[in-house]
């Protein structure tokens, strides 16, 4: 029987009230708030299920797996410091505590959009211990934005001060070390033919390189396509990355009304109202000129434009695992930046790659023909543990892809969003269609009885905090209409 060699979880968004892995109080609505309020002390079902789950895969192994993060651990963007950490250490407490721990003491971290600015922090650590190293003449090295593909040939290695502190706060977890790595991270084959890569998979969408497009816009005369050299193109847009997507969350009430301006994005009108408003309030007080016409309009259908892609992301649309507009998305990043990393580090791509993203909280399994690859590329979604809608999205669903030494994966599905009465159980989604099961794929479903007493109970369990986040969901779009009618009837 082979081992669990890796745990691959993404979008686990600690600390959200629409994660399922973060406990919620429900109280009566008021005039100003939904009734929800996270309760970061105490343990969700579905995360004491996920991890109870992956302990009882893992037991008697000689070795516990290595657990990679491949971001939106903590959700930055709509949820403050405190709260992320407490419920990320609640995680620490499940998964060490109890005397077997369910994973090695070296986590892989790979931050994603809404956790990006752990990324800033250890990148500046790292640079400081860079500096520390060179004389007080030398020529110093500008600081980096991306980490190699193998975290072993990082000098020094980056870490996460924040969550390697949290592990450590919990018994068992006391030699935890979580590294870093950004924006991709690549696992090798004992033989070096086979390579896995895990992002997180913001970049698989325009919406993360506006900067280099705006550039684009704003100097027509320079280059007309983002970046394909990945540290480019992190360098270009890591600063909106970093203020839309992980920081504005803390930003205090503004921060604390982000839900209500995301549940704005759901329909032409709304967005034409909320971009108006942006824009006007950007030009408020700069003084007659600051802007001409032809550039406020240009401003406008910018901020339109963006925002139409926000509120049309691959996370946004139910329609499919993957949409057409997604696979182009993941094709241009596979073929660009992704292989212009190997071609730089390695000198070649491998002859099989399986490349591992989250994101889009739509998990699946595909195979991919594509242009400057020895062989079809192997691509696993890790979906996301979210509920972002009043009714259910089934596309929706968290799972953990489980890796053994030779790089086979599975993908065990934890928990679904179901329209029927029953909840979704716990199973491995099935191959590509045409493709036949993996041996890894078949050792593992003889395994795992979905059926069995502890798997049931955790379907169950999890459909009750899904059926919880779609009334949360409910709640602030009807605060949301609340606060728009009350607005209106005050500018009368």
């Amino acid at each position: 029987m082979a081992d669990i060699r890796y745990v691959i979880v993404s979008d686990l968004h600690f600390g959200a009230e629409n994660s399922v892995l973060t406990t919620l109080n429900e109280r009566p609505a008021t005039a100003i708030a939904t009734g929800f309020s996270v309760d970061p002390q105490r343990s969700s079902p579905a995360l004491s299920g996920l991890v109870d789950g992956l302990r009882e895969l893992t037991r008697g192994q000689g070795r516990p797996p290595t657990l990679i993060l491949a971001g939106d651990v903590l959700d930055l963007a709509l949820s403050v410091d405190e709260v992320c950490s407490m419920v990320f250490r609640l995680f620490a407490n499940l998964a060490f505590s109890d005397g077997s721990p369910v994973f090695d003491p070296v986590i892989h971290y790979v931050p994603g959009n809404h956790d990006h600015h752990q990324w800033e922090v250890a990148r500046e650590t790292q640079y400081a211990g860079y500096l520390s190293a060179q004389s007080g003449t030398a020529e110093l090295a500008a600081p980096w934005h991306v980490t190699k593909l193998r975290s072993s040939d990082e000098r020094p290695e980056a870490s996460s001060a924040l969550l390697t502190t949290l592990t450590r706060s919990q018994p068992g977890g006391s030699a935890a070390q979580v590294q870093v790595s950004y924006p991709n991270l690549a696992l090798q084959s004992a033989s070096g033919r086979r390579s896995l890569i895990v992002s997180h998979g913001h970049f698989t969408e325009s919406i993360y390189s506006l900067m280099s497009r705006l550039r684009d816009t704003l100097y027509p005369g320079q280059r007309r396509e983002p970046p394909t050299d990945i540290a480019a193109l992190e360098e270009e847009n890591f600063a909106w990355i970093d203020f839309f997507w992980s920081t504005l969350g803390r930003s205090g009430q503004v921060g604390s009304d982000m839900g209500l301006i995301y549940a704005d994005l759901t329909s032409p009108a709304d967005i034409d109202t909320l971009v108006a408003n942006l824009v006007a309030g950007m030009l408020a007080g700069k003084g007659p000129g600051f802007l001409h016409r032809p550039e406020e309009a240009v401003l406008n259908e910018v901020f339109k434009r963006e925002a139409n892609k926000i509120a049309s992301s691959e996370r946004a649309t139910p329609t499919a695992a993957l949409t057409d507009t997604g696979r182009a998305g993941l094709t241009s990043y596979l073929q660009g930046p992704v292989r212009n990393q190997l071609l730089q580090e390695w000198g070649q791509v491998p002859d099989e790659l399986t490349f591992v993203y989250g994101h889009t909280h739509k998990p699946f399994v595909d195979q991919m023909a594509l242009a400057g690859f020895p062989g079809p590329v192997d691509v696993v979604n890790t979906g996301g543990w979210v509920v972002d809608t009043a009714t259910p999205w089934p596309v929706q669903a968290g799972v953990a892809v489980l890796v053994n030494d030779d790089l086979d994966t599975a993908s065990l599905q934890f928990y679904r969003q179901s329209t029927g009465s029953q909840p979704a159980g716990v199973q491995l989604l099935d191959p590509p269609a045409g493709a036949q099961p993996s041996a890894w794929h078949t050792e593992l479903a003889a395994r795992i009885n979905p059926a069995a007493a502890s798997w049931t109970s955790l379907a169950e369990s999890v459909a009750a905090v899904v059926a919880q986040r779609h009334r949360l969901q409910a709640a602030t779009v009807a605060l949301r209409d609340a606060r728009r009618s009350s607005a209106a009837a005050a500018a009368k």
